[in-house]
């Protein structure tokens, strides 16, 4: 079964996508923010991870665009929402 170029297929890579690079926006606010939680681990493994990712990440012909969106803002807003709980969870 061969793998094709449909909407379900440009909203997975848009999530993941989306996951990488709002964490990748993430480790740069930690280079600015003395205070920001920094992991020696997963900055590297998100790179390379995005480095992987690059051929799937153009932008997709404009009837699967609002799909692959869709799935680049989802996965950006669940890391936010992660990071969010992870930074505030010692304060509940």
């Amino acid at each position: 079964m061969a793998l094709t170029a449909g909407t379900p297929w440009y909203f997975t890579v848009g999530l993941s996508g989306g996951i990488t690079l709002a964490y990748l926006l993430s480790v740069l606010l930690g280079l600015w923010l003395p205070s920001w939680p920094f992991n020696a681990l997963f900055t590297p493994l998100a790179v390379l991870g995005l480095a992987l990712q690059t051929p799937y990440l153009w932008r997709p012909q404009a009837a699967n665009l609002a799909s692959w969106r869709l799935g680049a803002l989802l996965g950006a807003a669940v890391l936010a929402l992660a990071w969010m709980l992870y930074g505030y969870g010692g304060a509940l």
